[in-house]
């Protein structure tokens, strides 16, 4: 006899058998069909159906969602049916489960929990569908792109060519000149130098026979030589020794083959950004903690980072995840400019101040000296699109600053300019107090940002060293405090960006002056920028006061 709990569950309305006309009694789970006994048992040893769930009819069972199974094999033991539910980790469970990790977690009914996960799941699906059309329309945009960059290698690799072939074409022609003038200058002086082999010929040949006839043997005619004989040597000799006219010796003057020249021969492949705008806000891509004090200088080499902390004494070379994986010892920890430079040139991997008026350059693995200036300081470099070094020299004494190129060989090519104070007659440097960080952007400009006790300022010149424009910051209603550049990077659009110190923002600059925005890091209002530089993906790396690399995402 069925217990109360039993008879509660039980149909109080008999129900037809879908089979036959008899009074059913079961439900099979997977067809949904109403079984009497007798249809059960051919139900349950058929071969379409052996294997389906039959359960007791009831009305619970009967109103069940039809997808809700009354148990599933247990997930992490697979011998055993989870027929419960687990209220608090929200997952099926087994009498095994029940005595390990979810032993004294309230379990609700089998069927309650299918209720409660599908009733979640399915506000989640409201979202799904609202955000599927994005991600599809992402995916288009990005196969797009695919399909742009494989295209374009091609248009890219067919105008190397093409310039190349016209760029041999046109050596071609230009050797075949030089060859050619080599034939007309040699054709020319072999005449020459034969018009005077003849003519010494001619002169030696008449002495010749002068001297013969003279003190010929033969008596008779020795004296008719002389007495017939003309006594004027005017034909035989001339009155003076024609001189030796010396052609000269051609000589090949080797063209310029030095890097720069060459690059700017064979031009460049470079990334370019169309139509990008900047973003409303900045996204943080990545924060990377490297557990040091202020990052005072932050270059991007190939996916890791060069950063000289204000509490080390060396520059440290850190993956992605924040793992130091290399060290360059210097002598420059008293200094408040710490430049360093990537190069990745003609066996040259980067260039660094070491001490004072020092730089050192890794070249082949090893380290040699790039450039000695002194007496004057090193204070700020950058690597210029052709491969040469922009370097900034001061000497406080004087009241002196200079930007200087220097090739990769370490040879001093110009002296651009002394930097002067807003292009006043006023020196820009005074006392020993003095930080500059130095960049080249994509149309040639030269952009200084420099703090001293004179002046705080970013200064942008020409290659020439003619002024451009300087900038003082933003309208100081604008800004919560003076402005106070520290690094400065530029993108492949030529926009200008600064690091303010007091301000804890990014001013973002056009190539002309003109100011676009301020950026700052998202979340963190307080967090203060140092040092910037740009990876390979035209994102903005932070160097900040906290010790941490901030990469920034700024452009659509």
């Amino acid at each position: 006899m069925a217990t109360a709990p039993e008879q509660s569950q039980q149909m109080q309305t008999a129900i037809n058998c879908d089979t036959c006309e008899n009074t059913a009694k079961h439900l099979c789970k997977n067809c949904h069909d109403r079984l009497c006994d007798r249809c059960k048992d051919i139900h349950s040893k058929s071969k379409g159906t052996f294997d389906h769930e039959v359960v007791l009819l009831t009305f619970k069972s009967l109103t069940l969602p039809p997808e809700c199974p009354s148990h599933v094999i247990c997930m992490w033991h697979p011998k055993f049916r989870a027929s419960i539910g687990c209220q608090k980790c929200e997952v099926p469970v087994c009498e095994k489960c029940l005595i390990g990790e979810h032993n004294g977690h309230k379990v609700i009914e089998f069927s309650q929990l299918f209720e409660v996960k599908k009733e979640k799941m399915g506000q989640k699906l409201s979202t799904v569908v609202s955000e599927l059309p994005k991600y599809e329309s992402m995916l288009a945009k990005v196969e797009g792109m695919k399909k742009t960059v494989v295209k374009n290698k091609d248009v890219v690799k067919k105008e190397i060519n093409s310039h190349f072939e016209l760029t041999i074409s046109f050596l071609t022609s230009c050797k075949e000149k030089l060859l050619k003038s080599v034939d007309v200058k040699t054709s020319d002086d072999l005449n020459l130098l034969n018009r005077q082999v003849n003519d010494l010929q001619t002169y030696i040949q008449n002495m010749v026979d002068y001297k013969a006839n003279f003190q010929n043997e033969d008596l008779q005619e020795r004296l008719l030589f002389i007495l017939y004989g003309v006594c004027s040597t005017d034909d035989i000799i001339p009155e003076k020794c024609p001189p030796f006219i010396n052609p000269g010796i051609l000589k090949y003057l080797e063209g310029c083959l030095e890097n720069p020249f060459m690059h700017k021969i064979s031009g460049d492949v470079c990334k370019r950004f169309e139509n990008t705008k900047l973003l409303r806000e900045g996204q943080l891509v990545k924060n990377i903690d490297l557990l040091q004090e202020k990052i005072e200088s932050l270059s991007f080499d190939s996916g890791f980072f060069w950063v000289f902390a204000s509490n080390k004494t060396a520059f440290c070379k850190y993956d992605q995840e924040g793992n130091c994986v290399d060290t360059i010892q210097v002598n420059i920890h008293r200094f408040k400019n710490h430049p360093f430079c990537v190069v990745d040139n003609d066996g040259v991997r980067a260039i660094f101040r070491s001490e004072t008026h020092k730089a050192l350059m890794i070249k082949d693995s090893c380290k040699k000296i790039f450039i000695d200036v002194s007496p004057f300081a090193v204070t700020c470099m950058c690597l210029t699109r052709d491969c040469e070094i922009l370097a900034g020299l001061a000497n406080s004494t004087e009241n002196y600053f200079g930007i200087a190129i220097y090739s990769l060989e370490g040879v001093r090519k110009q002296f651009i300019t002394q930097v002067m104070n807003k292009w006043s007659r006023e020196p820009l440097l005074s006392g020993n107090s003095f930080r500059s960080y130095i960049v080249e952007n994509v149309n040639g400009d030269i952009c200084l940002s420099v703090e001293t006790n004179l002046s705080k300022v970013v200064n942008v010149i020409r290659p020439n060293g003619d002024h451009r424009f300087t900038y003082g910051g933003k309208d100081p209603s604008f800004l919560l405090k003076p402005f106070l550049p520290r690094g400065i990077c530029t993108n492949a659009s030529g926009q200008i960006l600064i690091a303010d110190e007091n301000n804890h923002g990014i001013h973002v600059l056009d190539k002309d002056g003109g100011f676009l925005t301020m950026l700052n890091i998202p979340g963190e209002p307080r967090v203060i920028p140092i040092s910037l530089c740009i990876d390979h993906q035209n994102n903005l790396c932070i160097g900040c006061a906290d010790g941490k690399i901030r990469i920034l995402k700024y452009l659509e």
